[in-house]
């Protein structure tokens, strides 16, 4: 008897186990390859204040030192977007011999939440060349496994590949039209 009460127990306990998880992460990673010098393609990227050179969808980018969270001063950007949005993020890292820049984003009209990123600069097997990759992880928006259009995952990762693809396209434009 006491083992079919505590069957049944867990049972009706499942339910509130599958609420209490959130939506699942998700990813997103592009690459491109740009014929310029990594040094040269790393100085444009790990300028963390003029994302406005090289990305299309960016109309101002306005550069801030000031505390985080923990009262730690840290630079924050926050972009203002060709379609009137914004995007305010946190430089989280800059990893100049590995030549990768990190960003966590603290608020934005974009549809994920929890999101971060990595754009890293390596040389590429031929000379004069450079591969660049953007990761971000992310949830939704709404940040729920039922989330409604617009904010669920299938937004957050049509916004982020879509940002990505333009940021690219943008840095290798910018840095070819240079060489």
């Amino acid at each position: 008897m006491k083992y079919l009460r505590w069957l049944m127990m867990m049972f009706s306990a499942m339910p509130l186990l599958a609420i209490a998880c959130g939506p699942s992460p998700q990813k997103v990673s592009k690459e491109i390859t740009i014929h310029a010098e990594p040094a040269t393609v790393w100085a444009m990227v790990r300028d963390f204040g003029a994302m406005q050179k090289w990305h299309p969808d960016v109309l101002v980018s306005k550069l801030e030192n000031k505390p985080d969270t923990e009262g730690k001063a840290a630079n924050f950007r926050t972009l203002t977007l060709k379609n009137g949005g914004s995007i305010t993020e946190k430089q989280r890292e800059t990893q100049a011999e590995e030549m990768k820049l990190g960003v966590v984003m603290i608020e934005g009209d974009i549809a994920v939440s929890s999101y971060s990123d990595a754009i890293s600069v390596k040389p590429s097997q031929v000379a004069g060349e450079t591969v660049v990759t953007w990761v971000g992880r992310f949830n939704n928006k709404a940040n729920a496994m039922q989330a409604p259009a617009g904010q669920d995952n299938a937004a957050a990762i049509a916004a982020v590949s879509a940002h990505y693809g333009a940021g690219l396209q943008g840095l290798k434009q910018v840095l070819e039209m240079a060489h």
